[in-house]
């Protein structure tokens, strides 16, 4: 597939059981695991960004260019003709075009993390492809070309492929990768998503599809955040012991929200009974876009195989958050991607990003 026209894959032959409990035992790996590749997929629904929809391209040409330096590169786009745009655009980004990996896959709009298949493995290595429902934050947008992504994919990447009758978002999850998952209430426990599971019902598919010996949750999310609190944006694992999380001062509108998520997580232990060490971000000032406050975090980065892709926003907060992350990942080189276009429509880079884990494809 790499460097080739957009084509259409042949059929899914692969089985779509329903089942919350996936054939095999299944971990979801920690993103700073290695990876195989990263998908995007291209903001090619120019009425979406209001006015900022030229910036928001860049980024993503931006993207693929730094992770193509270190990694696979699939990205989703409608047809050929934005095929051949989206290959001009990382060509003069400096995108290694031979890693590059094109899927002729329409879609509603680029969130790749919440859109996106999540990938598991099994002890012996071996990847399933997770394809959770998705119906847009709570049936906020429109979702169904969205929600057909993992299956779209996996006319390609021919992966054994479980269908769980449950809506999860990737952007609502964070794992270590050694039984530990983090997530939110104000998210997965809204009527609007699965009304008929409680805490109870969706520790048991954590469980059961992803690895998660123990779910720590977290309370309210960011002010502006149309997903009603996804993780990345709050608490991210960095190690296995080490969480870095965002803290606002005083006065901040996310202030009191996060002072109870801080107690929380000083509550939360692992698997030996031990704390968390917390790594503590600064915040940006508030950022409005037509009136409207935007989520605006630092702790919305992604983790590639030899350096970390953090949004900035050029601020003078910029270089401590750059400053914490590059004493948390002392081999990885951080990056600062100027993200102030992407989040006037709420998202992040690691919201655009979903990894894709070593030896999971052959071709």
């Amino acid at each position: 597939m790499t460097g080739v026209p957009c084509e259409r894959a042949v059929p899914d032959v692969t089985l779509d059981p329903a089942p919350v409990r996936p054939p095999r035992t299944l971990r979801m790996p920690a993103e700073w695991e290695p990876h195989q590749g990263t998908l995007l997929t291209w903001p090619h629904r120019v009425e979406l960004w209001r006015g900022v929809h030229a910036e928001v391209e860049a980024l993503f040409a931006r993207l693929a260019a730094e992770l193509s330096a270190c990694e696979e590169v699939h990205i989703n786009v409608p047809n050929a003709s934005w095929q051949a745009r989206a290959t001009a655009a990382v060509g003069r980004a400096g995108a290694d075009l031979g890693r590059l990996h094109w899927h002729c896959i329409d879609s509603d709009d680029v969130w790749a993390r919440d859109h996106g298949p999540i990938l598991a493995l099994d002890p012996a290595g071996r990847a399933t492809l997770l394809d959770f429902e998705f119906n847009a934050w709570g049936g906020k947008f429109a979702s169904a070309l969205d929600d057909a992504v993992p299956r779209e994919l996996n006319r390609a990447w021919q992966l054994p492929r479980v269908r769980p009758r449950v809506v999860l978002e990737g952007g609502s999850i964070d794992v270590n990768g050694a039984g530990d998952l983090l997530t939110t209430e104000a998210v997965l426990l809204t009527p609007t998503r699965n009304p008929h599971l409680d805490r109870t019902g969706l520790d048991a598919v954590l469980r059961a599809c992803l690895g998660a010996e123990r779910v720590h949750w977290l309370g309210a999310g960011l002010a502006g955040d149309d997903t009603d609190g996804h993780i990345d944006d709050l608490a991210r694992f960095v190690a296995p012991h080490t969480i870095a999380v965002v803290d606002p001062p005083p006065g901040h509108a996310d202030y009191a929200a996060m002072q109870a998520n801080l107690a929380r997580l000083g509550e939360m232990r692992g698997a030996a009974g031990q704390v968390f060490e917390l790594a503590r971000l600064p915040v940006p000032d508030a950022i409005y876009f037509h009136g409207e406050q935007v989520p605006a975090s630092y702790a919305n980065f992604y983790i590639a195989n030899d350096r970390v892709l953090v949004p900035v926003f050029l601020q003078p907060a910029d270089a401590r958050a750059i400053e914490v992350l590059q004493g948390l990942f002392p081999t990885r080189t951080i990056v600062g991607l100027d993200a102030r276009a992407l989040v006037t429509w709420n998202g992040g880079i690691h919201c655009v990003t979903q990894q894709i884990p070593i030896g999971t494809l052959q071709y």
